[in-house]
């Protein structure tokens, strides 16, 4: 039986795109209105795509039944600016935990991400990671991470016909953004310093368990108890 459930943030944890998100975010908004650099223009201050987007949005007065074509825009310039990405890369360690959750009888691998699913699967799908995954939660509604989350856990108890134990659950990330969610939600949090967060910053927020990176597969699957 299904009774473990293991979430992935994207950016910084399972992979690096740079800034790819951002710079396809700026030139939807610069070629659909001619907005210059609308991500820091707007100064939004959410993590959450949908939250980000309609911040903009209200910052520069568009309309909101504009947002389904402004979206349908982000993914077909997201997509060119990932394929134009020489850069891009899975980080360490993180194909061999996937592969050791994926074989698991009694685990599945879900997202948590802030990027909408159109953003989250363009991104894993230009480094071949995006077939680990049916379901998680995404930046597309109201909200923050734990409330994507949540939703993701109603779904996933559905489809599994089970009941996920909050200890039974993880979340990998690399921010304390990701720290935070965990602790909210009472869920097991496992911090890597893949991203933009320095070790010391992340160890001080308190995670359930701390790896420099992935690399260490034994050590991270005895954490998720696998």
């Amino acid at each position: 039986m299904v009774n473990r459930l293991v979430f992935w943030d994207i950016d910084g944890t399972l992979m690096h795109c740079g800034s790819d998100g951002r710079k396809a975010l700026n030139r939807t908004f610069y070629e659909l209105y001619g907005i210059m650099d609308a991500f820091r223009m707007a100064d939004v201050g959410s993590s959450m795509d949908f939250m980000l987007i309609s911040g903009i949005m209200a910052t520069f007065g568009i309309d909101q039944k504009d947002l389904s074509s402004i979206i349908k825009h982000y993914h077909e310039v997201l997509i060119e600016i990932l394929e134009e990405n020489n850069t891009k890369q899975v980080l360490p360690g993180v194909v061999s935990v996937l592969d050791a959750i994926d074989k698991h009888p009694h685990s599945i691998n879900a997202l948590l991400t802030s990027n909408l699913r159109i953003g989250a699967e363009a991104k894993l799908n230009s480094v071949g990671l995006y077939s680990y995954f049916n379901l998680g939660g995404f930046g597309d509604d109201p909200g923050e991470k734990w409330d994507a989350a949540n939703r993701c856990i109603s779904y996933a108890e559905k489809q599994y016909n089970t009941f996920f134990p909050r200890e039974q659950i993880y979340l990998i990330g690399d921010s304390t953004y990701d720290i935070y969610s965990a602790q909210k939600m009472g869920i097991r949090s496992i911090s890597v310093a893949t991203g933009w967060v320095d070790h010391e910053t992340l160890v001080s927020c308190n995670p359930d368990y701390f790896f420099p990176d992935l690399s260490n597969t034994n050590q991270v699957l005895e954490a998720l108890n696998i």
